[in-house]
């Protein structure tokens, strides 16, 4: 008897200390973990009747040491393979099993853990993939897998592969016998009828249907949600709109090919919750993107506060010794860029302003195409695998094709109204600032040529027509009153020369049987001819029609004021009383005046030397309204046409000989409007 005893402990204390080395060589090469937890749990038996042993209780401490660590190790791998993408239901049974052995765990514990390591995995996918691109799309498949596999295995065919454990005793298990190391032809005999027929405890029955979807009904959103916080995060750190748009369609037909019903999920509410995301970080992309424009704004600052950059840097002559050696074998790029520098007035500073610009409108144009690709991309194929009504599949690919662009559509519009407002602004501000600028007029032009190439430029999801219109209206007056002014300030004694009637050059060449001016006189040629020389050197592109219409307007405004000053009718009385205090004044002369001016508005034919310089100013009148004419001014009341009728008035004459004069005027501007091609 003593002897069965001795047997029996060594038998149990050989299987006892092979266990280790078994579980340690399984865990290893990656065998069943289902065994490897049967083994632990013969482990735990033969420990238990063995530490009853006081003679051998040293060294039974010492293999529980080894035990508990390679119980650790058996649930970390266990773990493992629940998060395991790969494993087909019946795998992710066994692990259960595993778990539940390992832990002695009920199937309602079994479910809790199984849906917190899918979770754990689910939001450290993003450091175990390392990156976004992997992660986006696995954890959005690991979590509908796992609504996949709690809605197969669970509670049905966990509870059965639970009660199978129990239903043979543990060491009579082929599978765990079969391992030569535990010797079991040997041992068997003197393990012990306890130890035999020992059946584990668990509880396989403690998991209803309806428990299964009220865990499911928290588990999934609650889970949903972190996942689509940690996309948010990722995406974050993706600024390639290609990039995110191919993570949308991935995850988005991941779940289309997959959304089939599930017990506790909405599957229209996680289809647009996983739209969200995608959304707003192609939203907030656009709205970054369309804040590059500032780039050009500040460039533009830059530029107006440094003069000498600001100052133009190339020649306005074509004529160039530089030019006429370029290289043309490349289709005389060279040149032709010559000539478009020159008749747009290009210099440095404007080309890197146009070409910040045209780099930030390549952006915008790249998003727009993005949103085309968006509206056009097929879902026929995923959508037809689906075995759903057709108003769910209307509904997803309207949305997917027509939602979801309108939506990035009206971020781009909105986004571009601010960007433009904003430089809008700017323009607006730097206008009042160089107004009173001694270099204003090349800041004022540098401003209007940046303003033109963007209003010729603007991205066709900007409908604002009238973007920049008054600063380009100001920009333009201002520019006008600039070059009026000092024109004016150049010809002034000339015009008070002219008003006061000084003496006519032009004079012996009047012509008609009734002598009348056929040209007009010298300065008014010289005004015009300052005039288009100060508005050429400004810059020729400068010149729209508005411009010059506002240039035309000034310059009547000055002119009107300019004469008007010199006060004409007083030095006609004053003219008139001097000669007939005059002691050789006549009877004739006397006549004459009498006529010319007794009843104030007489008219007389030309011939006197004292209204002769009225009718040569009312011919350079004439002959000046012609030059600054506009289609506003045709027909209409101004005061510049109200001083020409008071000259016309003034200068006495019959109405034929007034309109001799006009024509005259008119046919000179004509055969000579040529030479000042700026003003036609």
């Amino acid at each position: 008897m003593a002897d069965r005893g001795r047997y029996a402990l060594a038998s149990q204390l050989a299987v006892l200390r092979s266990c280790p080395e078994v579980l340690a060589r399984l865990l290893n090469k990656g065998g069943s973990v289902l065994l490897a937890a049967k083994i632990l749990v013969v482990s735990r038996l033969l420990h238990t009747k063995l530490s009853e042993q006081a003679s051998i209780r040293n060294y039974i401490d010492t293999l529980r040491v080894k035990l508990a660590r390679l119980r650790q190790r058996l649930l970390s791998h266990i773990d493992r393979q629940l998060r395991n993408l790969q494993l087909g239901p019946d795998e992710v049974v066994d692990a259960m099993c595993a778990f539940s052995l390992a832990a002695s765990s009920s199937a309602r514990d079994i479910l809790r853990h199984f849906h917190h390591v899918r979770a754990e995995a689910i939001s450290a996918y993003a450091t175990l993939s390392g990156q976004p691109e992997a992660y986006i799309p696995d954890a959005l498949q690991l979590w509908i897998r796992t609504l996949q596999d709690t809605n197969a295995i669970v509670p049905r065919q966990l509870s059965q592969s639970l009660a199978k454990l129990k239903s043979t005793p543990l060491f009579k298990d082929p599978s765990l016998w079969s391992i030569k190391d535990f010797n079991y032809e040997i041992y068997a005999r003197w393990i012990g009828d306890d130890l035999k027929n020992f059946v584990p405890y668990i509880r396989h029955d403690d998991l209803q249907s309806s428990m299964v979807v009220d865990h499911l009904t928290i588990w999934a959103p609650k889970t949903l949600d972190a996942y689509l916080s940690n996309v948010s995060l990722l995406l974050n750190s993706i600024a390639k709109s290609a990039a995110i748009v191919r993570l949308r369609g991935k995850c988005l037909k991941l779940w289309m090919s997959n959304r089939r019903h599930y017990v506790g999920i909405e599957k229209d509410e996680v289809f647009d919750r996983l739209r969200k995301p995608f959304r707003q970080r192609l939203g907030y992309l656009i709205q970054n993107d369309s804040r590059a424009l500032k780039e050009v704004s500040v460039h533009m600052t830059l530029t107006i506060k440094d003069q000498d950059q600001a100052t133009s840097q190339f020649s306005q002559t074509l004529w160039k010794s530089s030019l006429g050696s370029v290289d043309v074998s490349g289709g005389a790029e060279t040149f032709l860029c010559a000539i478009r520098d020159n008749v747009y007035g290009a210099d440095k500073a404007l080309h890197a302003a146009v070409s910040s610009y045209q780099q930030w409108l390549i952006v915008m144009g790249r998003w727009l195409s993005t949103i085309q690709e968006l509206r056009h991309l097929r879902w026929e194929d995923t959508l037809d695998d689906l075995d759903e009504d057709d108003d769910t599949e209307v509904r997803s690919e309207s949305l997917l094709n027509t939602d979801d662009p309108q939506y990035l559509e009206g971020v781009l519009g909105e986004s571009l109204r601010a960007a433009f407002d904003l430089f809008q602004a700017t323009a607006h501000e730097l206008t009042r600032n160089i107004v009173n600028d001694a270099s204003f007029d090349r800041k004022a032009a540098f401003l209007l040529r940046v303003l033109r190439n963007v209003k010729q430029h603007l991205p066709s999801a900007y409908t604002n027509t009238e973007f920049a219109s008054s600063v380009v209206y100001d920009l333009q007056s201002a520019i006008a009153g600039f070059v009026v002014n000092n024109v004016m300030a150049k010809h002034l004694s000339s015009i008070s020369k002219a008003a006061k009637g000084s003496r006519i050059q032009g004079r012996p060449l009047w012509d008609g049987v009734s002598e009348l001016p056929i040209l007009p006189s010298p300065w008014t040629f010289k005004l015009l001819h300052s005039l288009q020389l100060t508005m050429t050197n400004t810059g020729t592109d400068l010149w729209s029609s508005g411009a010059v219409a506002k240039i035309k307007l000034m310059l009547r405004e000055s002119l009107t004021s300019a004469l008007s000053a010199q006060n004409p009718t007083e030095s006609i009385t004053d003219g008139d009383e001097e000669i007939k205090s005059s002691p050789l004044a006549t009877n004739e002369t006397s006549e004459d005046m009498r006529l010319s001016s007794g009843n104030g508005n007489e008219p007389t034919e030309p011939g006197t030397a004292e209204n002769e310089y009225k009718i040569q100013l009312f011919f350079d009148i004439s002959f000046l309204a012609h030059a600054t004419s506009t289609p506003s001014t045709k027909g209409s009341s101004n005061i510049f046409e109200d001083y020409l009728n008071k000259v016309e008035s003034e200068a006495l004459l019959v109405p034929m000989s007034a309109t001799k004069v006009k024509q005259s005027a008119a046919e000179y501007w004509k055969r000579s409007s040529l030479l000042f091609a700026l003003l036609i």
